[in-house]
């Protein structure tokens, strides 16, 4: 049996399919914000879950944190079950993606799935080499944990402490990292989510990405911004050999996650591209997620605003 929480203001075809693969026991809490928001005006079926129970959580405003983490802060505190399951109402999911990652779970005590992030649009298509080479291939080989699929033994980690910090920070994935150590991830089990290209997201989404690089790994960091700088310069001098050297890791995270695109080809531009990026995020640390304004001034420091 499972506790799965499910922040999300819409019932989409991502939650209804992973309503259907609940089991005997198994409970989804669907975290929304308000009472008059559409999944809690009109909520699902429980025939959607014939296995499971579902349940709308209404959880209200967070004061000092993002909306996702406060709803799973609440979520954490009525869950039931010892094994926990966080995710995300985007994520593309197999016919045995829960079953998989429970079982995963219950065999190492904490597993995650790998996210892929794949758009359109110029705006996206130079972001993308990016984050699949230092986001996604990065996560799975060293075993990041991922809020939109991730399961974990509630014993791996100090609750209490962790649903303090959550409601105190922008990432919580990144601080369920910290909290849960290393995590089980293969590159065999990686997930698609699908985003807006235009330039207003991308920007909002690599903000929250470079910011969590920077509060919750600030060595890592720092070794970023020396390796865009080393690689800046050979441009300089050697255009061609950065052009392959870059096409080349790309190209080589690709296929280390299974992820069938040609964007790779886009990794040159991607990263002579990186440090508008980077300085923009940290410059100008706020972004809109959710229908909410945040400014990240720490990792425990956040000022929230309507949009």
């Amino acid at each position: 049996m499972a506790s799965v929480l499910l922040p999300t203001r819409e019932w989409t075809d991502s939650c209804a399919a992973l309503a259907s693969q609940l089991g005997p026991g198994d409970e989804l809490l669907v975290l929304c914000d308000r009472p008059t928001d559409p999944v809690a005006r009109d909520p699902p079926d429980p025939a959607d879950a014939p296995d499971g129970s579902i349940e709308v959580v209404p959880t209200g405003d967070p004061e000092a944190c993002s909306g996702k983490a406060h709803a799973l802060a609440v979520g954490l505190d009525r869950a039931r079950d010892d094994l926990v399951v966080l995710t995300d109402d985007d994520v593309e999911r197999d016919p045995d993606w829960f079953s998989r990652l429970v079982g995963l779970a219950r065999e190492h005590g904490a597993a995650s799935a790998t996210p892929v992030f794949v758009g359109e649009g110029l705006s996206w298509l130079l972001v993308e080499p990016v984050m699949t080479a230092l986001g996604s291939a990065l996560i799975c080989r060293y075993g990041g944990a991922w809020g939109g699929g991730v399961a974990f033994e509630r014993d791996r980690l100090d609750e209490a402490r962790y649903r303090r910090d959550l409601e105190r920070t922008v990432s919580d994935d990144a601080l369920l990292w910290d909290a849960l150590g290393d995590v089980h991830t293969t590159p065999s089990f990686v997930n698609v989510v699908r985003v807006p290209g235009d330039a207003a997201s991308v920007r909002e989404r690599f903000t929250r990405f470079v910011l969590t690089y920077r509060y919750w790994l600030p060595r890592a960091t720092l070794a970023l911004w020396a390796l865009v700088a080393g690689f800046v310069a050979l441009a300089l001098v050697a255009p061609f050999v950065a052009a392959g050297v870059a096409t080349a890791g790309a190209a080589y995270a690709y296929r280390y996650l299974g992820l069938r695109r040609r964007t790779w080809l886009l990794a040159f531009p991607s990263v002579l591209f990186l440090p508008v990026f980077l300085a923009s995020a940290w410059l100008v640390p706020s972004f809109t997620w959710g229908g909410r304004k945040y400014r990240w001034r720490g990792r425990f420091d956040v000022a929230v605003s309507d949009a």
